[in-house]
């Protein structure tokens, strides 16, 4: 998988034109390590630990460039914007769990979910594109407090 974002990367980079950065791959070897869902200001936060002269306009730009060129997804939960995973062609669609209290977000697959997915748009002949599953609730530690 990274060597296939790597070389998505890459490609983009030259056929833009834009000149080699370190603090670019910096980022890009960071956020195609990290697991889940994040912010950019959460990766600000850890690019600071890593590289203190690392500005937040070099990390908002990159994330953008990053989602150009296909290597991150950015997601929306609800009113929430901002949040972005990496695209893995190979890791099978999934759907999010989000906690209303302390805004966790799981992810989950549910095979069920997307046989009947398939059959409802086969019973109403409509091709889907792509569909997103969010259920809004409380986690199971803020269901203890």
């Amino acid at each position: 998988m990274l060597l296939n974002l790597k070389s998505r990367y890459q490609n983009f980079i030259q056929s833009n034109k834009l000149k080699s950065s370190k603090r670019r791959d910096l980022i890009f070897d960071y956020v195609t390590q990290t697991q889940g869902h994040f912010t950019a200001d959460h990766i600000y936060q850890e690019m600071v630990k890593i590289d203190p002269g690392i500005g937040i306009a070099t990390v908002y730009r990159t994330i953008r460039l990053l989602v150009e060129c296909g290597v991150l997804i950015e997601q929306t939960f609800g009113e929430k914007k901002g949040f972005f995973e990496v695209k893995d062609e190979k890791s099978r669609h999934h759907d999010h769990l989000i906690c209303t209290s302390c805004g966790k977000i799981t992810e989950f697959h549910c095979e069920l979910i997307e046989n009947d997915k398939r059959r409802i748009a086969q019973q109403y002949r409509f091709k889907i594109n792509s569909h997103k599953l969010e259920i809004y609730g409380l986690c199971s530690e803020c269901q203890q407090q």
